[in-house]
This record gives C-alpha cells, structure tokens and sequence, in this order.
C-alpha cells in the first residue's frame, strides 16, 4: 500500500520525501512514531495535542512503547519466520549484509514457537509409529525421577 502510495517507484529509499532522497529516520520518529504511539488514556489524542488542562496527560498503558529502530526490524525479522517466510526472503526485506546476520541479530523465537515445534514433532513421531520413550535414560537426572515407560 505504501509503494502504491509513492507512485509505485521501481527503485530508491522506502520512506523518501518530496525530492526522491530518503527521510531522516530520527525525524521519521519524532514526527510520526512517537505522536502515534504517545496517545492519552482517555481522549486518544497525541501527547502534542492534549489541550485539557483540567486533566493531566496520562498515556495509554495498551500501546506499547518504542524501543527504537532495531527493536522494529528484529520484531519484523521474528514475525516473518514465526510465519514460515523462508530466510532468504526476510534476507530481502530487511537487507543485512548477509543470511548469518539476519539469523543472529533479527530472528528471535518466542518460547512458545519452541513448545509449538516440539509439539509437531511429537506428534509426527507418534503418527509414524516411533516409540517416545527415552532409552537412554537421559532425562532422569534433568526430571529427578525416572521417565514414563521406562522399565
């Protein structure tokens, strides 16, 4: 939506002025993000424009706060591969210098994204017949106590 509303530029920076030549992200942040983000409690207008001077300014607790740029593109980098894109594709969108960069600094899995895939493979597992139990009997000393099924 944003391409089309530029023209749709087949090249040049994402977020450009007027000129062509791309914003300065410091004032990006100051002029957009933050009144954004910076809403009062209950009238919903940005800290800037809250006239009430029979209240003070209180901001929504509900929107969350901004870490800055990185934190953006770790979050955008994390939802992306949360959602099955593969890594070469949010190699693009985010253009680190390389696969090695976007897998250390902007993929970042929830705990739950690990209890969902070994959610899978347990289920997998169990479909193709294989047996759960730990042989090996590498989980008693982590648990404390010997593992189901194990004789």
């Amino acid at each position: 939506m944003h391409r089309l509303h530029c023209g749709n530029p087949k090249s040049g920076p994402i977020f450009a002025h007027a000129a062509g030549k791309p914003l300065a992200m410091v004032s990006l942040t100051i002029r957009f993000i933050l009144p954004s983000l910076n809403v009062c409690e209950q009238c919903g207008k940005p800290k800037t424009k809250h006239l009430n001077a029979n209240r003070a300014f209180k901001r929504d607790a509900r929107i969350p706060e901004w870490h800055g740029w990185h934190a953006a593109r770790r979050g955008l980098g994390s939802n992306l591969y949360r959602w099955g894109v593969p890594d070469m594709v949010i190699l693009r969108i985010l253009r680190p210098s390389n696969v090695s960069t976007t897998a250390t600094y902007y993929l970042k899995t929830a705990a739950a994204d690990v209890r969902n895939a070994m959610a899978k493979l347990e289920n997998q597992s169990v479909e193709a017949g294989q047996s759960q139990l730990d042989t090996g009997g590498t989980l008693d000393s982590f648990f404390g106590a010997r593992s189901s099924g194990i004789q």
